[in-house]
């Protein structure tokens, strides 16, 4: 698996941050490649959770650390999405019905976009 900075073909750059264990979030820390839901709105529809995978600087992030990651995304989300992920725009990272984390996009590489 490729680490943060040797990875080139990627979707999303972005600053997440994952909630604190006393503050619901999880217990234990994620390393490259977590599966953790992609939670989006699409077309001001209402939000949905899609596949992604991430990949952090550092090679992992803990609760209540925020982190550099770079996320590679469904290809369901890359079609109806039609590449629009703005600059500055939030999203959640959710395990089931539970967020663990909150992201900002802070650049695109989708075609689109």
């Amino acid at each position: 698996m490729e680490n943060f900075d040797s990875l080139k073909d990627y979707h999303l750059e972005a600053n997440i941050y994952l909630i604190e264990t006393e503050f619901g979030g999880r217990s234990t820390a994620v390393h490259d490649g977590y599966r953790g839901q992609f939670f989006w709105q699409i077309n001001y529809v209402d939000s949905t959770d899609w596949d992604a995978s991430y990949i952090f600087k550092g090679g992992q992030v803990s609760p209540g650390e925020c982190a550099e990651c770079k996320i590679l995304l469904s290809p369901n989300l890359l079609e109806l999405s039609k590449g629009r992920f703005p600059k500055g725009q939030q999203f959640g990272i959710r395990e089931g019905s539970k967020i663990v984390g909150v992201g900002t996009i802070v650049a695109c590489k989708v075609e689109n976009a």
